[in-house]
């Protein structure tokens, strides 16, 4: 008997375990003011305005959030990553072509970019930056991390700042 609950035990666990692992749709567009669960795009992906993506988004090709979108964990690009004015991203941020925050932006993580980076007015990076290309600050932007530019470029916008730079 002690077995058989062992077994149905173990068979539970792996069977949720394969659920969670399948939880992500292969989705390339959500629509404005819709939500879902994480995204695991073979392609590209896009969220409308005030879309809300409760995980993390993977794509293998470029990731556009619209304006007042929110993803609850990390975004990963296979290519460039744009978010739009007062976009959310709780998690850290990865692409592999350049990234253009908008304006009042947050992202709760850090930003590992392999172009160009360039911040939107008043938005906030709370963790490191991290950039093969050049660094662009919007006015009042900042970054509570470090800043590091694989080129050596950072440009700031009036009032911007960051917590150091490497």
């Amino acid at each position: 008997m002690r077995r058989l609950f062992t077994g149905l035990l173990i068979l539970t666990i792996l069977g949720v375990a394969s659920v969670t692992a399948q939880d992500a749709a292969n989705v390339a567009t959500l629509a404005a003011g819709a939500s879902m669960g994480s995204v695991n795009s073979t392609a590209a992906f896009t969220a409308g305005a005030g879309s809300t993506v409760n995980g993390y988004v993977t794509a293998v090709a470029a990731v556009t959030l619209g304006a007042g979108a929110s993803v609850t964990g990390n975004v990963t690009a296979g290519a460039a990553f744009t978010s739009g004015d007062g976009a959310k991203i709780r998690g850290s941020v990865s692409a592999k072509a350049a990234f253009t925050s908008g304006a009042n932006s947050t992202i709760g993580g850090n930003v590992t970019v392999g172009a160009d980076f360039t911040s939107g007015a008043k938005s906030i990076v709370a963790g490191d930056v991290f950039v093969t290309g050049a660094v662009t600050l919007g006015a009042g932007s900042r970054i509570l991390g470090s800043v590091h530019s694989g080129v050596g470029s950072i440009t700031y916008g009036a009032g911007a700042t960051v917590g150091s730079v490497n």
